[in-house]
């Protein structure tokens, strides 16, 4: 496991000799001989960029609950709403 801004990251061993590697930038399944050849899809780039911030996207979204669940984060609720109506 590697640590790697407050995130755990697993790395499998096993795939150190495989033919297949993965592209760093969009994740697709690379033969060994051909990885210069490779254009990433934008799309899939995304799906990938997205799936690797998992683990950050679900510790903001439990940090911000916990804030909007305080006092400070009711009243900065209250406080927009307050500006919004006015």
């Amino acid at each position: 496991m590697v640590f790697r801004h407050g995130i755990m990251e697993v790395m499998f061993a096993f795939f150190a000799n495989s033919k297949y590697m993965p592209c760093p930038d969009c994740g697709a399944s690379l033969a060994g001989e051909e990885p210069d050849e490779h254009v990433c899809d934008d799309e899939r780039r995304l799906d990938f960029q997205m799936f690797r911030l998992r683990g950050q996207i679900a510790k903001f979204e439990a940090d911000l609950g916990a804030f909007l669940e305080s006092p400070a984060g009711r009243f900065e609720t209250w406080y927009a709403e307050h500006r919004r109506a006015a």
